[in-house]
């Protein structure tokens, strides 16, 4: 920026128009004047009677096709041209003032005519040049308003995007949601809580993390493909950003992006209360577009955070379900039954809520 402020404005080509201009100029004074000229001797050489003089033709062309300055400058010329030889001896039968007259006829005449027709042809070239002005001048408000349509028409699409997620996801989704994540059983509160998550986040897939032995550990959801989530172990910068640091981290961000890695496109702490700071979990969403309305969407995950924080036990205790429904090896003789997640919740009824 400072490079196209500080370098100086390349007038070469105006430089250059302008010679040529010029040049063009002169070569239409030296051929008109020329044929004029050559005009003049034949005329001399052929003529005995009186005839038009040729250099009215360089007055009136040059008046016509350029204006006023270029028509006086042709009737200056023609002036010295038409006396080079000097001027013409007086008549016996004249005196000073028909003398005058008759050697100051052609000049003041070509200098008439130009006034006259050169005056006309550069009002036509100022209007020309006015009409031009204005053109540019409206292209670069067509252009302006161009682009103010473009931008008024991408506002309009993110708008409707937004109508269209709105429409998706109402409030009234929302706060049913929320409602039943409390009263949610064994049964449902993996759909229930997965419903929650996609509602507020618009996220096709998460995950939760429960700190635990100074490592964020990868608790939910259930699913197969959810398994191979990488803990987060203390060293790593990313378990610094959430528990120490406390931070939203947005893979809108350069320096969130690269802490982020793959692991998501937003993630944030998950607090022990509403009052207490401890840090006992982390969310982490991907799949969700970011570029919409980035505000709306921090703000609706730090909403999503605040109602998922008070599950982490109900959380770590599915986690732990799921741990003791897994496969097991007894005695190397293949595996043994395992205890079904769904058989320790009917054996106690307090479990079978997960309050």
């Amino acid at each position: 920026m400072s490079e196209a402020i500080g370098s100086p404005i390349d007038i070469r080509p105006v430089r250059r128009a302008r010679w040529a201009s010029a040049l063009r100029l002169a070569l239409e004074f030296a051929l008109l004047f020329g044929v004029a000229v050559l005009a003049k001797q034949v005329l001399l050489a052929l003529v005995s009677g009186p005839y038009p003089n040729p250099l009215w033709l360089p007055v009136i062309v040059l008046s016509l096709q350029h204006g006023m300055a270029a028509g006086l400058a042709a009737a200056i010329v023609a002036a010295g041209v038409h006396y080079w030889g000097g001027l013409p001896p007086a008549l016996m039968t004249e005196d000073m003032y028909g003398y005058i007259g008759r050697v100051a006829a052609e000049p003041v005449g070509w200098t008439a005519v130009a006034l006259l027709l050169g005056h006309i042809r550069s009002r036509q070239i100022a209007n020309s040049a006015e009409l031009e002005a204005e053109l540019a001048e409206s292209r670069r408000h067509c252009a302006a308003v161009a682009d103010l349509c473009a931008d008024l028409r991408t506002r309009t699409e993110l708008l409707e995007r937004q109508i269209a997620a709105n429409a998706r996801c109402p409030n009234v989704d929302i706060a049913e949601a929320v409602s039943e994540l409390p009263r949610a059983s064994w049964e449902n509160f993996v759909p229930r809580l997965t419903r929650f998550v996609a509602l507020m986040t618009g996220a096709t897939e998460f995950c939760v993390y429960v700190l635990q032995n100074d490592a964020l550990k990868a608790a939910f959801p259930l699913d197969d493909q959810y398994r191979h989530a990488a803990d987060v172990p203390s060293h790593d910068p990313l378990f610094t950003a959430i528990a120490t640091e406390r931070r939203l981290l947005s893979a809108l961000r350069p320096a969130d992006r690269t802490l982020l890695g793959d692991r998501g496109v937003l993630a944030g702490p998950l607090f022990d209360g509403q009052t207490s700071d401890r840090v006992i979990g982390m969310l982490a969403v991907g799949g969700a577009a970011l570029d919409d309305d980035r505000e709306d969407a921090e703000r609706r995950f730090k909403l999503a955070c605040s109602e998922i924080a008070p599950l982490i036990p109900r959380i770590l205790l599915v986690d732990s379900w799921r741990a003791a429904a897994a496969p097991k090896h007894a005695n190397g003789h293949g595996p043994a039954q395992a205890a079904s997640p769904r058989d320790g919740p009917a054996a106690t009824g307090r479990e079978m809520r997960l309050q």
